[in-house]
């Protein structure tokens, strides 16, 4: 069975549809934890793939990040224990790639609350990965491109530029992920 690439948002989805070109199946799943745990779930690999906030310090928008586990206020850490060999073929690929924990959080996570999530250890915070796939039993990726940070908040004028930037890495990272896992 082939990989299976969830995108929360609509314009995730079509920017990982343009890179697997047929090589992946790619579901938009909807944004937060309600639909995220509404999504069906799938036999096989399955990789989450989108865009994130960055909360630990020397990540910069456009970098990737692969999760090595994910987990929310509501659901107890999931390890992703392939992370690293992901993160590999991307760094291959010539990606800027971190590796580490990604918080899922119901709603975007500013200011004192992205302190909060890097001083639990996160890296990352998106809304939707450790609901994705609390239930999943296959083997699973986590893989998100960050679109801001603590200094490069999300809603700034600039934010349309890394927005656009992390879905044209959602296109190029695609089927190198596809080759690695599919």
């Amino acid at each position: 069975m082939g990989l299976t690439v969830l995108c929360p948002l609509a314009m995730e989805a079509r920017a990982a549809r343009r890179g697997v070109r047929g090589g992946a199946r790619v579901v938009r799943t909807g944004m937060g934890p309600d639909r995220s745990r509404r999504v069906e779930r799938r036999r096989g690999p399955v990789a989450v793939v989108g865009i994130a906030g960055a909360v630990a310090g020397g990540i910069e928008p456009g970098d990737v990040v692969v999760a090595t586990e994910v987990s929310a206020e509501d659901v107890p850490p999931i390890s992703l224990p392939r992370a690293e060999a992901v993160a590999t073929s991307l760094e291959a690929a010539g990606f800027t790639v971190h590796t580490g924990p990604v918080a899922s959080a119901a709603k975007p996570a500013l200011g004192a609350r992205r302190q909060e999530l890097a001083d639990r250890g996160a890296v990352a915070v998106d809304m939707e990965s450790a609901w994705l796939l609390e239930h999943h039993s296959g083997p699973a990726y986590v893989v998100r491109v960050v679109t801001d940070t603590s200094v490069r908040e999300l809603w700034t004028a600039a934010a349309v530029a890394r927005i656009y930037r992390a879905l044209r890495t959602i296109r190029r990272l695609t089927p190198v992920l596809a080759k690695e896992v599919g």
